[in-house]
C-alpha cells in the first residue's frame, strides 16, 4: 500500500506549504479524476497558490484505483492562467499548463516492477464559488508516452492568504 505513503506526503507537503507566509491566497483541494488510457477512477489532492489576479500555481496528486496488483498515480506542477472571471457570480474559466510525473508499479508475485514517464499537461478548467469552497471541473490532456486525457472535479477551500 504505498499509495498511502504518497497520499499522507501530498497531505502533509499541501500542509506545509499552507505554513508557509504568502501574499497570494493558498486553496486545498480533493476530488475524483478519471483517466481515459488506464480506464480508471482516481482520488485528486490539491494545493492551489494564487501569485496574481490572473496567474496561479497548482500541485496536484492523482492516484487512480488500479486493481489488486497495480498501482498508478501521478504528481502534477501547473500553472493556471485565468482567462475569465465574472465577480459577481464567483465564477472562473481558466487554462492549464504544466508537468506531470506518472508512475505504474506492478506486483509480479516475487517482486514488483515499476516505470515512470514525464509528460505534458494541457487543459481547461472551471470554478464556481460555494457558500463553503468552490466546486471545480478540469479536462486536461496529458503527451507524452503515457498520452490521456484526464477528467477532474472536485472542492478547494481557501486555507490562507490574501483573498
Amino acid at each position: 500500500m504505498h499509495w498511502i505513503s504518497w497520499a499522507v506526503a501530498a497531505v502533509l507537503l499541501g500542509g506545509a506549504l499552507v505554513g508557509v507566509p504568502v501574499r497570494g491566497q493558498v486553496s486545498l483541494g480533493v476530488g475524483l479524476c478519471y483517466g481515459s488510457d488506464i480506464k480508471e477512477a482516481g482520488l485528486d489532492l490539491r494545493v492551489l497558490q494564487s501569485f496574481t489576479r490572473e496567474v496561479r500555481g497548482a500541485l496536484d496528486f492523482e492516484y487512480f484505483f488500479t486493481g489488486s496488483g497495480t498501482s498508478f498515480w501521478t504528481l502534477d506542477a501547473n500553472v493556471h492562467y485565468i482567462f475569465t472571471e465574472n465577480r459577481r457570480a464567483g465564477q472562473r474559466i481558466y487554462g492549464i499548463a504544466g508537468l506531470q510525473y506518472a508512475r505504474q508499479s506492478v506486483d509480479i508475485g516475487f517482486g514488483t516492477v515499476s516505470d515512470s514517464e514525464i509528460g505534458l499537461n494541457i487543459g481547461i478548467g472551471g470554478e464556481t464559488r460555494l457558500d463553503f469552497g468552490s466546486l471545480f471541473g478540469e479536462v486536461k490532456y496529458v503527451l507524452g508516452n503515457w498520452d490521456q486525457l484526464v477528467l477532474t472535479a472536485g472542492l478547494r477551500f481557501v486555507v490562507g492568504g490574501v483573498r
